[in-house]
């Protein structure tokens, strides 16, 4: 077991307040520690290195926690005691931050800590959702039926990162390496021709003529180009962070034809299956809209969950709260409509989530028929006009010489 660094703050037995930092296995061993030198905590910290998806290679994905899910899973489902199981998780486990993060969990466990309290110490890594799912399943004793379907959520949404991934990495190739070639011809190629041109008395066609400036302006200026385009996606990465600017590009993408449809089923997928989590796991109904609400982490989405759960407290009826949503598609509005109960709302969650799963299946998958011809049409036509802008003038050159 890793040793643990933590800062305290104690009061000796003269009264004088100490603070210092202690090394051991866990914080119950670090109080013992202290008991032992006659001094009474009063704070105590651990100095934590924060665990994040992107700290660095040996960073904690979202396969890996789908996979600890699982694996808790079992272990509840084999009555055996979480402790145990996770600190051999932990020990055999080749990830450090991964290995540290579950030994810690085990060692809280096995010291008396709730379940809830010691994941939650990993909230950054696990999520709300996660943690108040937890909360609510250990109170009400479902830990296993809980965990089981917190592991599909994640693995499905592992899944579908994956599907997505291998459904963009083929047009972002093509459309690297046709703009690098267009690049190469503007800026190099064709101002190359147009001096043979104008030197043999040829006057330059509207086309070449454009794409010759433009190619003459990006040798020149290039350094401006470079810092316009560094601006516009500092830009756009700032706006995407901010809550107003995410709410104001997600609504744009909500209107485009396919991506729309896209986002729509995936965050409606989502949407009912932690609804359903929550409510078979003892959470009330405008809470668990509430955490299914923030799940999906859509703005738009969330702004209009969070909206109806206030309309729910001033006494409004889920059904017409539900069919008066804008963002929740007609199925789904119908279905969690007509639910009279937390059983009957669980289970209709459970059905728009498998379904809305298998249309986003059917749309990524079909995202490089829909994108390939697009790409295909708008590289034709760029070609087409590079091309002209070079035999254009190429044929007056050949009539004059003639």
């Amino acid at each position: 077991m890793s040793v643990k660094k933590f800062n305290y703050k104690a009061i000796d037995a003269e009264g004088t307040t100490v603070r210092s930092t202690i090394n051991a296995h866990s914080e119950n061993a670090a109080f013992g520690m202290l008991a032992e030198q006659n001094l009474t905590v009063l704070e105590m910290k651990e100095v934590v290195t924060k665990i994040g998806l992107f700290s660095s290679n040996d960073r904690i994905t979202q396969l890996d926690i789908a996979l600890l899910t699982r694996e808790m899973n079992a272990l509840l489902e084999a009555n055996i005691p979480l402790s145990r199981g996770l600190l051999s998780i932990g020990e055999h486990e080749k990830n450090k931050k991964l290995r540290d993060m579950v030994i810690d969990i085990a060692s809280m466990i096995e010291a008396g800590e709730k379940i809830t309290h010691a994941f939650g110490k990993y909230q950054d890594v696990f999520g709300e959702v996660f943690v108040e799912t937890l909360k609510s399943a250990e109170k009400s004793g479902k830990m296993a039926s809980v965990t089981a379907h917190l592991a599909d959520m994640l693995e499905r949404n592992v899944e579908l990162r994956q599907m997505v991934r291998r459904a963009m990495s083929y047009p972002l190739i093509v459309i690297s390496f046709v703009g690098l070639a267009l690049g190469v011809i503007v800026v190099f190629v064709v101002p190359r021709f147009a001096t043979i041109f104008e030197s043999n008395g040829v006057e330059l066609p509207l086309t070449t003529f454009i794409v010759n400036e433009i190619g003459i302006s990006v040798m020149q200026h290039w350094w401006v180009y470079l810092l316009a385009a560094l601006c516009a996606v500092t830009a756009f990465i700032k706006s995407w962070k901010s809550t107003a600017g995410r709410y104001r590009m997600e609504l744009i993408l909500h209107k485009l034809p396919y991506i729309g449809k896209v986002l729509t089923a995936v965050t409606t997928a989502r949407f009912s299956s932690v609804l359903s989590i929550g409510l078979e796991s003892g959470i009330e109904v405008i809470e668990s809209m509430e955490i299914a609400g923030m799940s999906t982490g859509r703005p738009v989405f969330q702004r209009e969950c969070t909206d109806m759960c206030i309309e729910m407290r001033n006494g409004g009826s889920i059904e017409d709260i539900i069919n008066d949503s804008k963002v929740l598609p007609n199925f789904a509005r119908r279905l969690l409509g007509s639910g009279k109960d937390s059983d009957e709302l669980a289970k209709a969650g459970r059905i728009i989530a498998r379904h809305y799963d298998r249309m986003s299946d059917h749309l990524t998958k079909n995202i490089n028929t829909i994108i390939e011809p697009m790409i295909t049409i708008a590289m034709a036509g760029i070609v087409l006009l590079i091309a002209l802008s070079v035999f254009l003038p190429m044929w007056q050159m050949i009539s004059i010489n003639k």
